[in-house]
């Protein structure tokens, strides 16, 4: 393995990210020249969008100190082509961010656990159900595929002028997800989508119907974040517990679960509890 000094890593940069990068960073340009930093020149390399002045700018000073310790040329050109797409990836979001408005973005709720999430609630829009929390997600593009989405944090929030009142009333006025009723020998309840399903119980009519067709008040089960499943209220709370925490244990994934508790619905006055709670 040859090692390299500053001035020879240069040229070999020179020579081979354009190679490197040729599939992974196509439709961007590649430039190596001089760079001002705080009143001093440094060599540096910059890539752009074809046509486009606005890219990323990398000091090869520090590329050769990622270099140096291991001399190891190939993870070099590996860290700058994903610090690149990284960059350009932020970039896309940002400006799909910055065509989104007040009036026309597409928002829904999802649900995760209160408890579990507390510290990323510390920066997003919330409200609390239960031992839930309802946070936001925000469509960011649409395609023939699905859709890809991002949590509303509150740097969104305030660039878009609104408060948490206005995600909550538009994320369940839009109710951009179909909901999906699924019966087999139990009732699962979500969307269509089959994504972020869980938040299908805070609409209310949707566990009124349900009820009425069971004849009964209803166990809800938050079997994970994207789907629950329930039950009439005259099955043993024993085994509906078990279905839970099989399926917190063995089926669903950690980062998938929601809760613990089993959830109660009485269809007489609309209300939804915690069942532990009921039981002390």
């Amino acid at each position: 393995m040859k090692i390299m000094n500053y001035e020879e890593f240069k040229l070999e940069l020179e020579k081979e990210l354009p190679k490197a990068s040729k599939n992974e960073l196509a439709g961007l340009e590649i430039s190596f020249s001089k760079l001002v930093r705080t009143n001093r020149m440094m060599d540096g390399i910059k890539i752009t969008r074809k046509g486009e002045d606005r890219g990323i700018a990398i000091n090869i000073q520090q590329l050769y100190e990622i270099y140096l310790p291991y001399y190891d040329f190939p993870y070099t050109l590996d860290t700058i082509i994903k610090q690149v797409k990284a960059y350009f990836l932020h970039e896309d979001r940002r400006e799909k961010e910055e065509k989104l408005s007040k009036e026309t973005a597409k928002v829904f709720i999802q649900l995760v656990n209160m408890e579990e999430s507390k510290e990323m609630l510390q920066h997003v829009p919330h409200r609390q159900f239960l031992d839930l929390a309802i946070i936001y997600r925000i469509v960011r593009e649409e395609t023939d595929q699905g859709f890809e989405t991002g949590i509303v944090n509150n740097e969104l929030m305030e660039a878009l002028d609104w408060s948490e009142k206005d995600l909550y009333l538009k994320a369940m006025s839009q109710h951009i997800m179909k909901t999906k009723i699924t019966l087999l020998d139990d009732v699962m309840l979500t969307n269509e989508n089959m994504l972020f399903g869980a938040n299908e119980i805070l609409y209310t009519e949707n566990l009124w119907k349900l009820s009425n067709k069971l004849h009964s008040d209803l166990y809800i089960i938050p079997s994970s974040i994207h789907e629950c499943i329930v039950l009439p209220d005259d099955c043993s709370i024993h085994d509906v517990k078990e279905m839970l925490g099989a399926a917190n244990d063995i089926i669903v994934s950690e980062s998938n679960q929601l809760s613990y508790n089993i959830y109660h619905y009485e269809r007489k006055t609309g209300n939804i509890k915690i069942v532990e709670k009921e039981n002390r």
